[in-house]
């Protein structure tokens, strides 16, 4: 007798394809100097309050990479009230004065930090500015999810405008720029999923702007998303105030930005970025955020509107080419004519300035010191006005002498370095074409 067997088939299921992680991204430049910065505590803190309680889950990000958080205080704040929905926290402290301004909030676990302070970083001599001294720098951070490819967010704040001409400081920078590109280039080439956001005071196909896309090799979310509908830089003053923030994504300079109300509509532009690496990052969505005003005080939460991204990151890491090689040849010869001309006219000029003032000032000094022997003779009280310009003139002196010695020869050797740099890649490339064209 045989017996019948139970059909025992098992039916085997394709395990479901899992969604890429996706997360919402917020950069913000806040603002926060001490006693410049207008209704400074009550923005911070409006500031704090919305992103560690938003209001609608469009504003519920996962980052946070903020600058210009440059009092303790402020910190103090806003690492207390967004504890609980950002459990992961960071502020940057290296500086002079005070640190770069530079922090992040995640949701995300924060694996690794690490701060590189720029060389270049603007001229000992303009200390009311306080680039120079406040250490402005990369704060690079490495987030991991489970389930995608480690990020890299690197943020940063580098070095303003102050004017046109030398006041600009287009050559810091570009300097910067080209240091930027390399911490990019070794992030992605250890696996890393590069986000570049803050405030890099650099419009659009300006010098640096290039450096990051082709030399870095990143790409502008923005103009991802917009690709169809890309704002020229001259165009964006034809928009109206709303479409300037709606279509072309301007973050400065908005006359509705109560801070920027009285500048000219041609000035408004775009500054604030999150530059990606396409290959493994893709943006879903973006937008300009703190565009409203404060209710209490009816001012704008800063000078500056935050600039806001959903991005999608791959699983696995994807290596990209090394781009268009004569477009990089273009941007390093633009680079070493930008360093070039300033340091055969900026630098001699400078060094030439400070030098002359500490030479004679010595001079000054050592003629007052025997010219007060004659005077005190005359009037007790044209002795002490001497004593009060001799004073004066030995300080200005001292100042401009170490200027001199140590602050523009430091900035002309930091800019050689860059240049050497760059004229390496330019002749290694120059090379690899010639050979492939032989």
């Amino acid at each position: 007798m045989i017996e019948s067997k139970e059909d025992t088939t098992i039916s085997i299921t394709e395990k479901p394809i899992q969604p890429k992680r996706r997360i919402k991204l917020l950069t913000f430049n806040t603002w926060g100097l001490k006693f410049v910065s207008k209704f400074r505590k009550d923005r911070l803190k409006a500031i704090a309050n919305q992103l560690a309680n938003p209001t609608i889950d469009e504003d519920d990000y996962d980052i946070i990479a903020l600058q210009e958080v440059w009092c303790e205080e402020d910190w103090e704040y806003l690492n207390k009230v967004c504890a609980i929905r950002y459990p992961y926290r960071r502020i940057f402290k290296s500086g002079i004065i005070t640190g770069p301004g530079l922090s992040v909030l995640s949701k995300i676990p924060i694996s690794e930090t690490f701060l590189y302070r720029f060389p270049i970083n603007g001229r000992a001599s303009a200390f009311f500015r306080g680039d120079f001294f406040v250490g402005k720098s990369i704060a690079i951070t490495i987030i991991k999810p489970n389930d995608s490819i480690p990020i890299a967010l690197l943020n940063s704040h580098m070095h303003a405008p102050y004017g046109s001409g030398d006041a600009s400081y287009s050559t810091h920078r570009a300097a910067q720029a080209w240091d930027f590109t390399k911490m990019v280039k070794m992030l992605k080439n250890a696996g890393y999923a590069v986000i570049q956001v803050g405030d890099l005071n650099s419009k659009p196909d300006s010098l640096p702007y290039r450096l990051f896309t082709i030399e870095g090799g990143l790409n502008d979310s923005w103009n991802i998303l917009h690709k169809e509908n890309v704002i020229a830089n001259e165009e964006i003053k034809n928009l109206s105030l709303l479409d300037q923030i709606k279509l072309a994504g301007v973050t400065c300079n908005s006359k509705l930005n109560s801070w920027r109300e009285m500048r000219p509509i041609h000035e408004a532009c775009r500054l604030d970025y999150a530059l990606i690496d396409d290959y493994n990052i893709k943006p879903i969505a973006a937008s300009v955020k703190f565009v409203d005003k404060i209710p209490r005080i009816n001012c704008s939460y800063s000078d500056h509107f935050a600039y806001a991204v959903e991005l999608e990151i791959n699983d696995c890491f994807e290596a990209r080419d090394q781009g268009d090689i004569e477009e990089k040849l273009r941007v390093y010869r633009e680079l070493l004519t930008e360093i070039k001309h300033y340091r055969n006219f900026t630098i001699p000029f400078q060094a030439i300035w400070r030098k002359s003032y500490f030479i004679f000032s010595c001079v000054i000094v050592i003629g007052m010191h025997v010219a007060i022997v004659f005077v005190s003779n005359v009037a007790g009280w044209v002795s002490v006005l001497f004593l009060l310009f001799t004073s004066f003139i030995i300080i200005t002196g001292l100042l401009n002498g170490l200027i001199w010695y140590m602050g523009v020869r430091s900035e002309s050797r930091a800019l050689a370095e860059v240049q050497l740099e760059v004229e390496d890649a330019y002749n290694y490339l120059s090379k690899d074409i010639n050979t492939q064209s032989g």
